[in-house]
């Protein structure tokens, strides 16, 4: 049986799932793309099919104490909450702590039937891919095997920690690698060009990177004269990113500069980082860095994410085609709106530890202000919070659909092991409520599951069936020629963005420098918030340079509330910069993300969490 790893992650491993005297194995096949290994957490996975945090029926929390209920009197209760609600009074908050369609999208069909709130789905990539699309009208890119074939550049991305089959790709085609971040990865301490830039400055430099191919006569003229709209504007805008600017605003002395521009002359990938949407000028860095391959002639020479590549209708799954949420609130925000709802669902999410000031829905909650049920496989920050706690499959325990944002595979996963207890799936869970609150009959509730991921599949140009069949299919590459924009090609100069109310071209506002900088890089025990179960809790610890240490306990604080954490120096972190590696809590439990800057960008929506300003004193 072929299974596919569905975390929120890059590689998407494929395996082997084999059952040897009741024992599962996960064996990760050698061929491309899993190249036969995984992570830290792809082995992991059978272990957590009997986690002492699984949960395994339904429960309720009262006052006093928590009781095992049925499921019946579960949904009951829920179904209760709901009805004595106004639709705008009701939020559900999912993401994609399981990238299966039917576990993440199909369950959204309940919450749009009854004209809920939703979350905006900024959490991660939104604000890169939008921005992108201005100039492209797409946001894909590049096909894994150019890994191999051609240098990399790792833009804002630990391509060693986070996307490990990527940078095994880069280093087996011995070609020059490049990276560029704010802090000392272990990945910018092992290719060939590391470039250190001042957190929020990461436009500056690509502007700059831009300009000098433009003054060096090295840009594709064929290319751009073409295929390209606006380039005259964008030569203009770029004059100003001098190597002497560049050095001033980003930190990027002008040798190292010049060794970038050289790089880029050879015409590699780049992979841009999800965690560039993430920082202040995120948006406009992503727009700026698609821009250099544009001036290249090498339109899939950036890659960014491929999910929307494949021809899935994700919108279809949801049911966006049929009804509407009443309102959307930014990912960001959710955490400080959390008063304006009596009624939050939530799955395939853990949104008191990892949205920005998540900590006050658990506050909410306990102090009845709202009504939090959780549907989940393990016992997290949420669920401890919730009042109704649902028992859910693990991915291994369940059938699904699986896709991923990097390769052009598409995978269906056969359930392997049977699910604890009275663990039901999200589709039963939604279709039982849904009666429950008399919209069973709607369009949207009445199809079939699977039928709605057939019907979601057709721009594969494959069937649910023959997918079923032959367990995983491999996609065509897009046509990287086709440009749905306003003008219908690259725009330099965003037509595109101008009819949205947006700037044309990439913006550079300077960031703050009267604070330090919180930033979170990744964990290669962790998935987000998930895996303690297994590794146990990260170490509730901050990392900065010597030179800033001033105590080994020290409170971080800023307007949205603060964390008491151990301190380390660290000569990988730079001047004004504080490290919380991965998604955690301080010395007194308190989710680290309490401090985390919700604030959208201007582009898709998503928190500028990893250019999160704090104070430092000593505790």
């Amino acid at each position: 049986m072929i299974v596919a790893c569905t975390r929120d992650c890059y590689d998407t491993c494929i395996f082997r799932a084999e059952k040897r005297e009741g024992r599962i194995r996960l064996v990760p096949i050698g061929e491309f793309p899993t190249l036969g290994f995984t992570c830290a957490r792809g082995v992991a996975d059978v272990k957590r099919l009997n986690s002492p945090r699984r949960v395994k029926t339904p429960l309720l929390r009262g006052e006093r104490q928590v009781v095992e209920v049925s499921w019946e009197r579960a949904l009951g209760e829920l179904a209760a909450r709901i009805k004595e609600a106004e639709p705008e009074e009701i939020i559900h908050i999912d993401y994609d702590g399981n990238q299966g369609l039917l576990t993440w999208y199909y369950p959204q069909r309940l919450f749009n039937a009854i004209r809920s709130a939703s979350t905006d789905y900024s959490i991660c990539s939104a604000e890169g891919s939008e921005a992108i699309k201005l100039h492209w009208g797409r946001s894909y890119g590049a096909m894994p095997e150019e890994l191999e074939k051609r240098p990399a550049a790792f833009w804002a991305l630990d391509a060693s920690t986070s996307f490990i089959h990527g940078w095994a790709l880069a280093k087996r085609g011995r070609n020059p690698t490049a990276a560029v971040d704010v802090i000392w990865t272990n990945t910018m301490r092992h290719v060939d060009l590391p470039v250190l830039v001042r957190p929020g400055t990461d436009v500056v430099l690509a502007l700059g990177v831009a300009r000098e191919i433009i003054e060096m006569g090295a840009y594709d003229r064929e290319f751009v004269e073409r295929h390209t709209h606006g380039f005259e504007q964008f030569v203009k805008h770029v004059q100003k990113f001098t190597p002497q600017y560049v050095e001033e605003e980003a930190g990027v002395p002008r040798d190292v500069f010049y060794k970038l521009v050289d790089f880029y002359l050879k015409k590699p990938v780049t992979i841009i980082g999800f965690a560039i949407g993430r920082t202040e000028n995120g948006g406009d860095a992503a727009r700026a860095i698609s821009l250099i391959h544009a001036l290249l002639g090498d339109p899939a020479g950036f890659y960014y994410s491929n999910s929307g590549a494949w021809g899935i209708d994700f919108a279809y799954i949801r049911g966006l085609h049929a009804a509407k949420p009443s309102k959307v609130v930014p990912m960001g925000l959710v955490g400080g709106a959390i008063s304006q709802f009596k009624v939050a669902y939530v799955w395939n999410a853990n949104p008191v530890a990892t949205l920005p000031q998540g900590d006050r829905i658990a506050k909410a909650a306990e102090r009845g202000d709202i009504t939090l049920a959780v549907h989940t496989p393990l016992m997290d920050e949420t669920a401890e919070a919730a009042h109704i706690v649902l028992p859910a499959p693990l991915y291994l325990e369940k059938e699904d659909v699986v896709y991923s944002y990097w390769h052009n595979y598409l995978i269906y996963n056969t359930a392997v092991a049977d699910p604890p207890g009275f663990a039901r799936r999200e589709t039963w869970v939604v279709r039982e409520l849904a009666k429950l609150i008399g919209v069973g009959d709607h369009p949207l509730m009445r199809e079939d599951p699977w039928d709605a991921v057939n019907i979601a599949l057709k721009g594969t140009g494959i069937t649910l069936e023959e997918l079923r069949r032959r367990g995983a299919v491999r996609l065509p590459a897009p046509d990287y020629y086709k440009y749905p924009t306003a003008t219908g090609k690259v725009e330099f100069y965003s037509v595109t963005a101008v009819k949205k109310g947006l700037p044309p071209l990439p913006e550079y506002k300077p960031p703050r420098r009267d604070a330090y900088v919180l930033t979170f890089p990744p964990n290669p025990l962790y998935t987000n918030s998930q895996f303690r179960d297994i590794y146990g809790e990260p170490e509730p610890a901050v990392y900065l340079n010597p030179s800033d240490f001033v105590s080994d306990c020290v409170v971080l604080y800023n307007e949205n509330g603060e964390a008491v954490l151990k301190a380390k120096p660290s000569p990988h972190v730079p001047r004004g910069v504080i490290v919380y590696t991965g998604i955690g809590k301080d010395l007194r439990g308190v989710p680290i993300n309490t401090l985390a800057r919700g604030e959208p960008g201007p582009y898709g929506g998503t928190p500028r969490l990893y250019t999160t300003y704090v104070n430092i004193r000593p505790c």
